[in-house]
């Protein structure tokens, strides 16, 4: 599936399969009345702890780029969640849960 589905069928999370960890995920924008943001969140907490030594969270994807929502090959997450979600600083934690 590419963003732009994921989106529509209002899914939080997406992964693809050949990321080098498996609890590694975009969470998507979703917001209420169907509506989405403009930004994607990355987490990928031991990547991005241990080896780039940025928050989870604080790498984003721009949803209003030409490409972004066509982007395929992505999959539901359905692992473990992040709890830098929470974090104030990322946009995850106002976004919807479906």
């Amino acid at each position: 599936m590419n963003i732009g589905q994921a989106l529509d069928n209002r899914i939080p999370r997406i992964c693809k399969v050949h990321w080098a960890n498996p609890d590694a995920y975009l969470r998507l924008p979703l917001l209420p009345d169907g509506m989405h943001g403009p930004w994607a969140e990355l987490y990928d907490d031991k990547t991005q702890i241990e080896v780039m030594d940025v928050r989870p969270g604080s790498q984003r994807l721009c949803l209003i780029l030409p490409d972004a929502l066509g982007a395929d090959g992505y999959e539901e997450y359905t692992g473990p969640v992040s709890e830098y979600e929470k974090a104030a600083e990322n946009y995850a934690r106002s976004y919807m849960e479906e």
